[in-house]
């Protein structure tokens, strides 16, 4: 039985709140998205097919989203985000249910009442700003209780964690059939659990092993800033004030990479990447081992994993005195190399501090004498843009190498390949890439699997908690309509949140 009978067939199982009346096959499930967790307001239709009438895989028939403007802010305006969402809203769910699927096939009306409805509506619960999440919550409800349909409150860490098995449907969708005039071909969504996935972006940072839809275990978070944030903030540093006034987002981490590596992009990889393009609207999955990567980027860039701390201290010295070291390589407690926590304030107060003091080139030791911005040339701030970004990511790979070398500990040397997810809008970051392939290939697992959903799945988006809803409906999870939003909701507490989160 492939993945699509099965999850379909659960969905006759008893849910967790309420029975579901399942006297009637589903081939499919189509359901309405909307995520309001942070400053993107983002609607989509997606659905997904279980094989029984030829088809399978899923279909995405309307995916938008817009993003608040915090440029004047910087960085995330609560406010404006929030203004934003009940601006934006309601026109993208208008536009959303006119995407909707005919009742009949050959309907040609472009009417609301020749639409399907949906088999319930799925919105992001949490965690996020509490008012941005009410917005969508609060509509979604609306729009279940009208259509009389079920609700799915999806966590937000969830659906990032699934979205390359969404990619992987929608790819499967899309098979051909074959000259014989059979089904589509019926291929599982991947990758299968176990794995473990990296959540790193503006807000969050998680190392996670997931081990089944609804048993994610953090293995590690950020005890302060996250590293998109982290990015962000060294960006606001050391990129040249044009640039920063010209940007038309706040997300300044895509700057950093593109100001710290400008003809990166130009070289010629060894092997092509099969990167998504900005505008299309086919969703291309990366999936290849450590040592493909390694050789696909191989070419963009200068970067050689150090043996040892020491051969790292010596690497990581500039020309110009100051160095950025792996963050918690040492700590007041002693050597934390090999411990699972995650910081990144560190690593920004040492790029702060490098901007604005002087350092002696000999001891590079930082002087008492401050300097303006115009006393750092464009040369030394791209190398600090690069060399921030290696701390960081170095960072970030040792932790996966760290959980990999403990899951292979625990399982034995013979457990199958382990692969790893990386998602969140850092993921979209090439030198991250580079950098994660390298240490994995230095540290004995050329053959791990390394999987990034498209760029434009990277960030968050409703696609990604229409398929997590997917998921969680087909096996057996709805949620009442009493449900409130979550600004904290920890992953181990999936299916028994506390209302106060």
């Amino acid at each position: 039985m492939n993945h699509y009978a099965r999850v379909f067939a659960a969905s006759c199982r008893p849910r967790l709140l309420a029975p579901r009346n399942c006297a009637t096959p589903r081939r499919s499930l189509l359901t309405l998205a909307i995520e309001t967790s942070c400053d993107d307001t983002s609607v989509a239709v997606l659905e997904a097919f279980d094989g029984s009438n030829g088809r399978t895989g899923a279909t995405l028939y309307f995916h938008k989203k817009v993003t608040s403007n915090n440029t004047e802010y910087h960085g995330v305006h609560p406010l404006a985000s929030l203004y934003s969402h009940q601006e934006n809203l309601a026109k993208l769910v208008d536009e959303a249910i006119l995407s909707l699927p005919p009742k009949n096939k050959d309907a040609r009306s472009k009417s609301v009442w020749s639409k399907r409805l949906p088999d319930f509506v799925s919105v992001t619960r949490g965690p996020g700003m509490r008012s941005n999440l009410f917005t969508g919550l609060d509509t979604a409800k609306g729009l279940a209780a009208a259509w009389q349909v079920d609700l799915v409150g999806v966590h937000h860490m969830q659906a990032h964690a699934l979205t390359p098995r969404l990619v992987s449907a929608l790819q499967d969708a899309k098979t051909p059939h074959s000259d014989s005039g059979s089904p589509l071909r019926k291929v599982d969504v991947n990758p299968e659990f176990p794995f473990l996935s990296v959540l790193a972006s503006g807000g969050h940072t998680l190392l996670i092993h997931s081990s089944s839809l609804t048993e994610h275990r953090v293995l590690a978070s950020t005890a302060d800033i996250a590293v998109g944030e982290c990015l962000d903030k060294v960006a606001r540093i050391v990129l040249p004030s044009d640039v920063l006034t010209s940007a038309k987002t706040t997300m300044y981490g895509p700057l950093l990479e593109k100001f710290a590596f400008p003809h990166a992009s130009d070289l010629e990889p060894r092997e092509k990447p099969r990167i998504e393009t900005p505008g299309s609207a086919q969703f291309l999955l990366e999936d290849n081992t450590a040592a493909e990567y390694q050789a696909m980027y191989a070419t963009r860039y200068a970067y050689v994993v150090p043996k040892n701390q020491e051969e790292a201290l010596r690497q990581n010295k500039t020309k110009w005195g100051w160095a950025f070291n792996q963050p918690l390589v040492r700590a007041g407690g002693g050597l934390k190399s090999r411990s699972f926590e995650l910081s990144f304030s560190g690593l920004l107060s040492a790029a702060e501090r490098a901007f604005e003091f002087e350092r002696d080139l000999v001891t590079g030791r930082l002087n008492k004498c401050s300097r303006t911005p115009d006393d750092v040339s464009l040369e030394e701030r791209k190398d600090m843009a690069r060399e921030a970004m290696r701390a960081a990511f170095e960072h970030v790979a040792d932790r996966v190498v760290l959980a990999l070398q403990q899951t292979a500990f625990e399982n034995g040397p013979a457990s199958n390949v382990p692969t790893v997810v990386m998602s969140g809008g850092v993921a979209a970051n090439a030198f991250l890439r580079y950098i994660l392939a390298s240490t994995l290939v230095a540290h004995g697992f050329p053959h791990a699997r390394v999987v990034f959903p498209p760029v434009s799945l990277c960030t968050d988006n409703a696609a990604m908690i229409a398929w997590a809803g997917i998921e969680m409906y087909a096996a057996g999870y709805s949620d009442p309509r009493e449900i409130r939003a979550l600004r904290k909701w920890p992953l181990d507490e999936l299916l028994s949140p506390c209302q106060n989160g």
